[in-house]
């Protein structure tokens, strides 16, 4: 990762002429996930026009940083002709193709607003953005858009959900799966019998980079990790020994799946090989985790981790209000996580699944190393609260790479606190 081919600034040379590089307009390449998508399509040889906010220059520098902890030089890129910077926003500010051809859009922008609070998003970039991003592609004849959604536009739907275009559900859990799914609705219209092609890329919760826990948003699964901290430094007491006890039931079955977690990287290395492949445009792909561990194993590894015991499972309906300190911290002020812990729909992938065999990619399973090395490098950066950074060093040992199912998970579990 990370090297720029160099066949020429412009193109390809064949026969005396140059050929322009096939290009991508990419959407949302300062984001988590698009500066791993830039990343991707880059060390593939692709020219990127990388839309960025004005002004341009601020933009740039945020960007350069970015890709510098990923391992990429934006001067290289852009020395090479590869990559294209361009001013402009979704919705109302795209710019004209002063870079020549655009072969297709990968379009990563998005708001990541749970619900509107006055201020038109996640509407305005989500449904109208994408709205104003196809009006683009036809002024500029572009027929190719791979567009990144979410698999939560399944909403209420409980039964396995497939990799097939929803109809509306009863309810969503939030109005940011309602705009995406509105946002695949457009893409459908805009495709349908007329030569255009959208291909609709579905990914999970993204969590960090799965082999160097890298991360730059701290929602979900960290907010869990976060509380956990707080709980802990909370009920702390030498008198407990090794451990910390902590009071908490938890309103889900053992062996129900936690929140399916997939990481950025792999999320990214899913998108290059499906937008750089026309045999596997138009479709829809779930970008998930095929088996996502329990909440019984998670739990297990969560306890390894911050060294505390006490947690119980308890069934919905026996989750009173009469709750314990501990269970009102966790679930009053993060009120907003219970949906989805109520709620955790099933996966179909089959057409990631059939990518991934093709090119002999496994899919990052949530191992205790891994979930380790999410945990230390969010800690280091105080849960989102500081710039990122490499090289942040956690004074808990991790432990050797071993799936969360595993038994030793629970040994590991047993050893530093009472069950």
């Amino acid at each position: 990762m990370g090297r720029i081919a160099r066949d020429g600034p412009f193109g390809l040379h064949l026969n005396g002429m140059t050929v322009l590089r096939p290009t991508t307009l990419l959407t949302g390449s300062t984001g988590f996930l698009g500066q791993y998508v830039l990343r991707e399509l880059l060390s593939r040889g692709r020219r990127v026009a990388a839309l960025l906010r004005a002004p341009l220059a601020e933009s740039r520098v945020r960007l350069a940083g970015s890709l510098r902890h990923l391992g990429l030089d934006i001067d290289e890129a852009v020395a090479a002709g590869l990559l294209i910077l361009c001013e402009g926003s979704l919705p109302d500010d795209l710019p004209e193709c002063e870079w020549g051809p655009t072969d297709d859009v990968v379009a990563c922008a998005a708001s990541l607003q749970l619900f509107s609070n006055g201020n038109g998003e996640p509407w305005r970039t989500n449904v109208v953005g994408t709205e104003e991003l196809l009006n683009w592609a036809r002024r500029h004849h572009v027929q190719r858009v791979h567009a990144v959604s979410t698999a939560y536009v399944c909403g209420s739907h409980h039964h396995e959900i497939r990799e097939v275009f929803h109809e509306r559900p009863e309810w969503f859990q939030t109005e940011y799966e309602e705009t995406k799914w509105l946002a695949e609705r457009r893409l459908a219209e805009w495709a349908e019998g007329n030569g255009n092609v959208a291909t609709i890329l579905r990914p999970s919760f993204i969590i960090g980079d799965s082999q160097t826990g890298y991360a730059t948003q701290f929602g979900g699964f960290y907010q869990f990790g976060r509380m956990l901290e707080i709980l802990k430094s909370e009920y702390a007491d030498g008198s407990n020994g090794d451990g910390t006890y902590i009071p908490l039931r938890m309103p889900v079955r053992p062996g129900d799946p936690i929140q399916n977690l997939v990481p950025v990287d792999y999320a990214a290395r899913m998108i290059a090989e499906i937008a750089l492949n026309p045999k596997h445009h138009g479709k829809i792909y779930h970008l998930t985790d095929p088996q996502p561990p329990s909440w019984q194993e998670f739990k297990l590894v969560l306890e390894a981790y911050f060294n505390i015991y006490g947690g119980t499972f308890v069934d919905r309906e026996d989750f009173s209000d009469q709750m314990t300190q501990a269970e009102s911290l966790m679930w009053e002020q993060y009120e907003l996580m219970m949906p989805r812990v109520r709620h955790q729909p099933r996966f179909d992938d089959s057409n990631a699944r059939g990518i991934r065999e093709s090119i002999g990619l496994e899919f990052p399973r949530s191992t205790k190393e891994r979930v380790f090395r999410l945990l230390d490098f969010a800690v280091a950066q105080r849960w989102g609260q500081r710039s990122n950074g490499r090289g942040a060093k956690s004074a808990r040992r991790a432990p050797d790479e071993q799936s969360v199912s595993t038994a030793d998970a629970g040994r590991d579990g047993a050893r530093r606190g009472p069950a």
